[in-house]
């Protein structure tokens, strides 16, 4: 059996995100695992427990645009780490945490967030850095930092295509 040249990614639901951490969906107005409070004009909600274990810190990234070659991944063993859309979808590659020294390419699986959604990623997960699902793309991160070294290795197998959707597979 081949292994395939690329993958699609998919929204980012609890259940399909399930083996790499937990999706808050704060868009619904329904996620069990969100306090919902409303005012006069206004409604909002807020995490039932810390988004991270451990006090985080705030990042932002600007990435590229999909589809594109995930060559390299990281991941964080002491944190996890959380990312939010800053105001358009983005994708995340992920692999599952392992005791290997690299990630492999056949079980990489890729995610759409969208804005109104966090994704926290369990410790150890590996993860590229995530693209815009249209365009270049800021969105926010929040990890402990200054935990030592959190190399970026090759990806075993080599680079895998990472579509946003089927339509930009003429595209590669």
């Amino acid at each position: 059996m081949t292994a395939p040249d690329h993958i699609v990614a998919r929204h980012a639901t609890a259940e399909a995100f399930a083996r790499f951490g937990t999706v808050y969906d704060f868009a619904s107005g329904d996620d069990e695992k969100v306090v919902w409070t409303s005012g006069n004009g206004w409604r909002d909600g807020f995490t039932q427990k810390p988004l991270i274990g451990g006090s985080g810190h705030l990042g932002m990234t600007s990435g590229g645009a999909a589809p594109w070659h995930c060559a390299e991944m990281e991941r964080h063993l002491g944190t996890e780490e959380a990312i939010f859309c800053a105001d358009a979808p983005v994708v995340l590659a992920v692999a599952p945490a392992s005791a290997a020294p690299a990630p492999r390419r056949d079980q990489i699986e890729a995610f759409i967030i969208s804005p109104g959604q966090a994704v926290v990623m369990d410790r150890g997960v590996w993860h590229d850095a995530c693209r815009g699902q249209a365009r270049p793309t800021a969105y926010f991160w929040m990890a402990i930092c200054g935990l030592g070294a959190s190399p970026w290795v090759a990806v075993d197998g080599g680079p895998l295509l990472v579509l946003a959707d089927a339509s930009q597979g003429s595209a590669a």
